[in-house]
């Protein structure tokens, strides 16, 4: 089923999706109504400011269900790259299909059209498949985030490309 890359619309399927892909991480404690408050606000600021602070991505399925979804934009400098994934989920049932890896390359390339070179993205230290994940697509294990996140690193973006 053919899947397409578009901007979002929707803050409360973001959140939808975003709850559903963390639900099982008790470090995940935000709510849903939270989820679709900050989503509604990066809606807002992303459709305002030009150029685009960050790269918002959805993807959906031809009948417009969304099932994942990629925010990118630039990282912030403790991380030691240009460019950083600030968040990236796809909907439970959707796992292991490769729309993770799509959304990723679509970020990649909406990012490295803007110039970025490098990449970070930061992860729940107890999140092992997302982190078997970045492994498998060539992320090297970079360091400690906070307290209860780490971070893997593509120094080269074009590695994801």
């Amino acid at each position: 089923m053919p899947i397409r890359y578009a901007v979002p619309r929707d803050a409360e399927v973001m959140a939808a999706v975003t709850c559903a892909a963390f639900a099982e991480f008790e470090d995940f404690d935000v709510t849903r109504e939270q989820s679709a408050a900050n989503w509604r606000r990066t809606l807002l600021r992303e459709s305002a400011e030009q150029p685009r602070p960050h790269h918002t991505r959805v993807a959906e399925l031809p009948d417009g269900t969304v099932i994942g979804l990629v925010m990118a934009g630039p990282a912030d400098p403790e991380l030691g790259h240009d460019a950083e994934i600030y968040a990236l989920a796809v909907s439970p049932d959707h796992q292991g299909r490769g729309d993770g890896r799509a959304l990723l390359r679509v970020a990649a390339a909406d990012l490295s059209a803007d110039g970025f070179g490098s990449l970070a993205i930061r992860v729940l230290a107890v999140n092992e498949r997302a982190r078997r994940f970045y492994v498998a697509l060539g992320g090297t294990l970079a360091g400690n985030a906070s307290p209860n996140e780490i971070f893997y690193s593509w120094p080269d973006l074009a590695a994801l490309l």
